[in-house]
């Protein structure tokens, strides 16, 4: 792809801050898809919605382009009420999980096809068809039929289609599910290019939470309908909301264990039914702040953790190697400990076999802590 005369291409139209408010969408059979929905998409940033499948984003992207109404809410668009106006009159694009193209026509003449219909001026369509064609290295198949190009080929022509209209909010649901992991990852860093060099408003609709944290200003995380955090990609690893979003963002299935908080001879510590884990005094004045519960369930990511041979401590935890996935540059080990089953990242090079009794360690101090009951975060590593 030929970056080099992308970053002089015009900036898409803004529309200042995009807000849904108060926006609820139920349908006939009274099931609920989103609720109370008061977010803000900000001018000219790449919003990801993400979740699992079901979760409303999708609702929510279409009820965004016109496509839904809202059950009760407002739609803005900047100062402008769209609650009620049709897709064709908010002056957006869309692409999806499936590639829309017209098979009749040629490369060139898909993405044509709308300002064509629009009367735009011919000498303004070639203009920006050079300008897309360049922006997303597409110049070589312009003349191509569409059965003649590959799918990763097809995405680049539907985002191609849908941005030489230079929209005020561009919207993708899923649109690379489809494609292979290469082609993927290359599609994702093309994708954050095209909106530094377009500087346009994108909301972008995954259940990957890789792919939302490669390519995300910031996250909206939703699940069974409501929005249940909504910050920077890191924060939202680093501080998740909730032991749900601690589960469900992260590159491998965080360790939860339940534990009692105890402080004997002036020594504060977490009693598991397997292990008495010591906590640092600067961590035991952090939980003071928080004002943390003596019951809580602790939270460390596979990805923090050391493994050995030997014990290197005198909290060590011995273990069995259960199962062993090799993932390029890491292994995630499952490990076996008095009938509980623990995860552990570590580099490729720490090899185990199958039912070695290996020993596992860990830095308490980076534990997240949720309430028992409501699962809600009581503190994070990088609270003060």
């Amino acid at each position: 792809m030929n970056v080099v005369a992308a970053a002089a291409a015009p900036a898409a139209a803004t529309t200042g801050n995009i807000r849904m408010q108060g926006v609820q969408k139920k349908f006939s059979n009274d099931a609920i898809a989103v609720k109370n929905l008061d977010f803000e998409i900000r001018d000219r940033e790449l919003l990801v919605l993400l979740g699992p499948s079901g979760c409303g984003k999708s609702t929510t992207l279409n009820m965004l382009a016109g496509l839904e109404e809202p059950t009760s809410g407002r739609i803005f668009f900047g100062d402008r009420d769209v609650t009620k106006v049709p897709p064709e009159e908010r002056d957006i694009s869309m692409v999806f999980q499936s590639i829309v193209l017209y098979p009749y026509l040629n490369v060139q003449d898909n993405i044509l096809f709308a300002l064509r219909l629009r009367k735009v001026p011919k000498d303004i369509q070639q203009q920006r068809l050079a300008e897309m064609a360049n922006l997303l290295g597409i110049e070589r198949y312009l003349r191509r039929a569409i059965h003649e190009l590959s799918g990763g080929e097809r995405q680049r022509v539907a985002i191609a289609k849908a941005l030489v209209k230079r929209p005020k909010l561009f919207l993708l649901d899923e649109p690379f599910s489809s494609l292979d992991a290469e082609m993927r990852r290359e599609l994702r860093g093309e994708l954050v290019r095209i909106r530094r060099s377009l500087d346009t408003t994108m909301l972008f609709v995954t259940h990957d939470q890789e792919e939302a944290l490669s390519i995300a200003d910031r996250i909206a995380v939703m699940n069974r309908g409501e929005m249940v955090q909504l910050a920077e990609p890191l924060e939202i690893y680093e501080s998740p909301a909730s032991m749900w979003v601690a589960r469900f963002v992260g590159p491998y299935h965080i360790n939860l264990l339940e534990a009692s908080l105890e402080t004997e001879n002036g020594q504060s510590y977490a009693r598991t039914d397997f292990a008495r884990l010591h906590f640092s005094e600067l961590t035991v004045q952090r939980m003071q702040r928080a004002g943390v519960p003596p019951k809580v369930v602790l939270g460390f990511r596979p990805e923090y953790t050391r493994l050995a041979s030997e014990p290197t401590s005198d909290h060590s935890l011995p273990t069995e190697v259960y199962t062993r996935q090799a993932l390029g540059n890491e292994i995630l080990y499952e490990l076996r400990s008095n009938q509980h089953v623990m995860r552990a990242a570590v580099p490729a090079r720490q090899r185990y076999e199958i039912g070695e009794h290996i020993y596992m360690d860990f830095d308490w101090d980076q534990a997240l802590l949720f309430d028992a009951e409501t699962e809600r975060t009581l503190l994070t590593p990088y609270h003060v």
